[in-house]
């Protein structure tokens, strides 16, 4: 025989049985849902990292004499994940080689560390920049490309026009030393550099050239070329006056055009008391006075330039 208490609570066992029984039915056929147990996300740090050039200039390569173009790159490393990431690393490559390491020891969920730096690439090419972060449960990286190419025609921007004499670059100032060796010992300086200029360089235009109808020439390459237009043969020989130690106040390239508004570029320098002189690079050391003047007295200045200096004129 059961106890009364037996009864009971196997009488109680069985209706609960038949009212949970009866829930379940009842939530099945309203759509219900039943409770649930709440999800516990995982915790994790996920980095992620953004990188662009944001501005760039011109500048005189201290060592070559040559244009570099310097970029700024801005770059930032975001925790986008829900976990903080600690001693987070951040890496630079440049084509391949590392160029810089910093740390960051902290950053806590969805916080972003921004930060910058500058290089510089030689004119006409490019660099391939990777900046990466690391830490011990998350990584992820960004390449951009930085470099520029050097314009090759007239701007109204002195830094860059002033870029294209270049008195200290290494290939124009061993062949100033052999052009001065070889001269006839009573002839002057200028005038033996400019009888070599006018003498080895062959005039040719920039769209035989080069396929487009202005394009400016660093001396080096027109000392490589033996070629080029008459602003090339002005700017080589600039320099080369400029290496052999005349100051930047008294050699300089001319810009100019005619009353047919044809252009024409050639050099000038002062001779202190006596005035200045204005050279017609083309020709050679015959063509000095008579010659020079009849080639530019049809032409009016508009402008002039150095390595150190450009003025207006006009």
């Amino acid at each position: 025989m059961f106890s009364r208490k037996a009864i009971l609570l196997f009488a109680a066992i069985a209706v609960g049985a038949l009212v949970i029984g009866l829930v379940v039915q009842f939530q099945l056929r309203e759509g219900g849902n039943f409770p649930q147990i709440p999800f516990q996300t995982p915790r994790k740090t996920a980095l992620k990292v953004s990188a662009y050039v944001s501005a760039g200039y011109w500048t005189r390569n201290d060592n070559t004499d040559l244009p570099d173009y310097v970029s700024n790159i801005q770059y930032s490393v975001s925790n986008i994940g829900n976990a903080n990431a600690a001693d987070v690393n951040v890496t630079v490559y440049v084509d391949g080689n590392l160029y810089t390491t910093s740390a960051i020891p902290s950053l806590v969920a969805s916080q972003t560390n921004a930060s910058s730096f500058s290089m510089s690439t030689t004119y006409d090419s490019t660099s391939s920049v990777l900046v990466q972060a690391s830490c011990k449960d998350s990584a992820d990286s960004q390449a951009v490309s930085v470099g520029s190419s050097l314009p090759r025609y007239w701007s109204d921007e002195p830094d860059i026009v002033e870029l294209y004499v270049t008195p200290k670059e290494a290939n124009l100032v061993s062949m100033k030393d052999a052009i001065i060796r070889s001269k006839f010992f009573l002839s002057p300086n200028w005038m033996a550099l400019r009888d070599w200029v006018g003498n080895n360089i062959k005039y040719k235009y920039d769209n035989e050239t080069h396929g487009v109808n202005d394009y400016w020439q660093l001396p080096k390459e027109t000392l490589e070329l033996r070629t080029g237009d008459c602003e090339d043969y002005a700017i080589l020989l600039c320099s080369l006056l400029r290496a052999d130690g005349w100051s930047s106040n008294d050699a300089f390239v001319v810009l100019g055009k005619n009353a047919e508004n044809q252009y024409h570029g050639w050099a000038k320098i002062s001779f202190g008391i006596l005035g200045w002189y204005n050279i017609e690079p083309q020709g050679n050391a015959w063509a000095t006075l008579i010659g020079d003047f009849l080639s530019l007295s049809g032409y009016t200045a508009m402008c002039q330039f150095n390595d150190q200096q450009f003025k207006q004129i006009g």
